[in-house]
């Protein structure tokens, strides 16, 4: 591990790695610190939709969608293959409130420029004939679809390493040594590096990041649980809510959100947990209660307080940033290149004032 660093990012999920990707793109010297293996934490557990026609209100919005469009050439930009997968998006509604709630997205999704469609039961089975029969009705969305996260991530990481970056896996962050309000070194257990800037996009792990320079994250956990099926052939057309087919013919079922402590980072799978999804995917697609779930798996997912990305920085520390978000694999590719352009001064926080780490400080 080099003994300076231009800029120090801790964590390497798919915040940690677009980051540094697009921080090296600028000439930027880059150490990536990750405490375990690449990708191993939230984003080693995620559904891995690509679904940015839900994110609202529309500043939200169209980040997502800057990033969707981003997506397009990134597999090229990357020199990897990550598994795009553009199939729409399939939502259903089970109740009058749900279907109430489908048709204000519809028409949100078309003032954002999507191709959106209203279906109804019969054009829903029709879709998805594995889908249950009682649904009122559906939204598909052309434009959504799913990716590989592993490859993903492994793409930005490799891509940032061609250009110079520095990876360092199973290195932890153990403490801090200050010089008045700036980090002056990072202790980790393969040592210390001195920083000029250090961005946190440890995802839920930034909360005791935080607590180590006596900051809030500002983020809180929340734990899903998924399924995966035994390879079958072709049976979704769509990335649906709660399941999605990979290219290699798994289903990953889930679309649950478990509320825990606040201090929680148990990824353990519960009976109750496999039970709660196993009820879910049967109740919404009945035709597959059959198939065989070949492993399960947890993840923590890091929520910010009022749902939105939280970057750039602390004003406390002078040296010190966050670059957190939920929905970090719809929205990383176009806010990680814009975090990068924050810190070559070539675009200021006022840019995207809804995203400051510092609005919670106006807040108190």
């Amino acid at each position: 591990m080099k003994a300076k660093a231009e800029v120090v990012i801790i964590g390497a999920g798919i915040m940690g790695a677009s980051l540094a990707y697009f921080l090296a793109k600028k000439g930027k010297d880059v150490l990536l610190l990750e405490k375990n293996e690449i990708g191993s934490g939230t984003s080693s557990a995620t559904a891995a939709w690509l679904w940015p026609s839900d994110k609202r209100p529309e500043h939200y919005g169209r980040l997502a969608k800057a990033s969707y469009e981003r997506y397009m050439s990134l597999e090229e930009e990357l020199g990897a293959d990550f598994e795009l997968t553009i199939n729409g998006s399939l939502d259903i509604a089970r109740t009058p409130e749900e279907w109430e709630g489908l048709q204000d997205l519809y028409e949100y999704d078309l003032r954002m420029g999507y191709r959106a469609r209203l279906l109804s039961p019969q054009e829903l089975a029709q879709e998805e004939p594995a889908i249950r029969r009682d649904a009122l009705g559906g939204l598909l969305v052309e434009s959504d679809g799913h990716i590989n996260p592993f490859l993903l991530i492994d793409g930005y990481v490799q891509a940032a390493k061609r250009l110079g970056a520095e990876v360092c896996t199973y290195t932890e962050v153990q403490d801090f040594v200050l010089e008045g309000n700036r980090i002056a070194k990072i202790i980790t257990n393969r040592g210390s590096v001195e920083p000029e800037l250090v961005i946190c996009a440890a995802g839920i792990y930034s909360r005791a990041i935080g607590k180590m320079l006596g900051l809030e994250a500002h983020v809180y956990p929340e734990r899903g649980f998924c399924l995966v099926s035994e390879k079958l052939p072709p049976v979704l057309n769509h990335t649906v809510c709660g399941a999605r087919q990979t290219t290699s013919g798994n289903i990953v079922f889930g679309f649950i959100a478990d509320k825990v402590d606040i201090d929680c980072i148990d990824r353990r799978m519960y009976m109750r947990g496999l039970r709660w999804a196993a009820n879910d995917a049967v109740r919404d697609f009945p035709a597959l209660s059959d198939v065989n779930i070949i492993r399960s798996y947890t993840g923590i997912r890091c929520k910010p307080e009022d749902k939105f990305p939280i970057v750039g920085p602390t004003e406390t520390i002078s040296n010190f940033w966050f670059h957190l978000a939920h929905s970090a694999f719809a929205i990383n590719a176009a806010l990680s290149p814009a975090v990068a352009e924050l810190v070559t001064g070539e675009r200021t926080m006022d840019s995207m004032p809804e995203y400051a780490y510092t609005r919670f400080e106006k807040q108190q």
